[in-house]
C-alpha cells in the first residue's frame, strides 16, 4: 500500500504543469506566503522553478531557504478533499550554471513560452531539493513519505541518447503519439510532439499543455523506451479498433 501511495504521489506531481510554492515571508516575518508557479519534476524527484529575483517568493528563499510545493487533482464538481494531493518539503537553492543550461532545455521544451526569459538577467532556474513528502490520496489514504523512498535513481541515458529519442517521436510517429493521447486523455490533435522525456513515463505536448503517460514498468535504456513506446501505440490503436467495432 505503501509503494503504491508513492507511486501515485510521483504520477500526481508529473501529470501537474503547476504548483503552490509557500515560502517563508521575509516581509511579514515568519508568516508563510504562496504563490502559483509552472515546474518540471526530474526522474530523482528533484522539483525545478524559473522564477525572477524579483519576484517576492524568490526575495523570501534569498534569506530562508525553507519552502514547499503543493499540487492537487484538481476537480469541477464534488467534494475536493475525495482527491489527491501532494506537499513537497524541502530547501531550495539555485541551480549551478554548469548544470542549468541543459535543465533549462529540458524546462522550456515543457514551456516553450519561458524561452523569453531566458536572456533576462533576472530569471535563474531554482531547485527544490525534497526532505519529506506529505501524500493525501483521498479519505483514509494519509502517508508521510521519506527522502530516502521519494528519490529516484538517475536515468541510464545521456542528454543527446534523449533529445534523440524525442526528435525521432516528433519527427516520425506523431500518429502513435496522436493514438495515445486519445486513449489516455480523449484529446483530438493530429500533430502533438513529445515535451519530456522520463524513465517512468512521457510528456505528449498538444494545445500549449503537456499530458503526462506513465509507461508500464520504468524504462533501463533507449531499448526499453521503445519497446514501452511501441507497446503503448499497440493498446492504443487496439482500443481505437475496439470502439470503432462497437460504433
Amino acid at each position: 500500500m505503501r509503494e503504491q501511495a508513492l507511486n501515485d504521489a510521483r504520477t500526481l506531481v508529473y501529470k501537474t504543469n503547476a504548483g503552490v510554492m509557500s515560502t517563508i515571508s521575509n516581509n511579514l516575518r515568519g508568516y508563510p506566503f504562496g504563490s502559483v508557479t509552472p515546474y518540471m519534476c526530474d526522474e530523482q524527484g528533484r522539483v525545478y522553478f524559473f522564477i525572477s529575483d524579483i519576484a517576492q517568493h524568490t526575495k523570501n528563499l534569498k534569506h530562508d531557504s525553507r519552502m514547499s510545493l503543493t499540487v492537487f487533482d484538481a476537480t469541477d464538481s464534488g467534494d475536493q478533499n475525495e482527491h489527491g494531493r501532494v506537499t513537497l518539503v524541502g530547501d531550495g537553492s539555485i541551480v549551478p550554471s554548469e548544470q542549468a543550461h541543459t535543465l533549462l532545455d529540458n524546462y522550456i521544451s515543457l514551456y516553450p513560452e519561458a524561452a523569453s526569459y531566458r536572456n533576462a538577467h533576472d530569471f535563474q532556474l531554482w531547485q527544490l531539493d525534497v526532505v519529506r513528502v506529505r501524500y493525501i490520496g483521498g479519505f483514509g489514504k494519509i502517508f508521510w513519505l521519506e527522502q530516502i523512498e521519494w528519490q529516484g535513481e538517475a536515468k541510464n541515458w545521456d542528454e543527446s541518447q534523449q533529445q534523440s529519442m524525442i526528435n525521432h517521436m516528433n519527427e516520425d510517429h506523431q500518429d502513435a503519439m496522436s493514438l495515445i493521447l486519445m486513449q489516455h486523455y480523449n484529446v483530438a490533435d493530429n500533430t502533438p510532439i513529445m515535451s519530456g522525456l522520463l524513465p517512468t513515463g512521457f510528456y505528449i505536448q498538444s494545445q500549449k499543455r503537456n499530458y503526462f503517460i506513465n509507461f508500464k514498468t520504468q524504462c533501463n535504456s533507449p531499448l526499453e523506451v521503445r519497446k514501452a513506446l511501441v507497446e503503448l501505440t499497440n493498446q492504443a490503436r487496439n482500443n481505437l479498433a475496439n470502439t470503432e467495432e462497437t460504433v
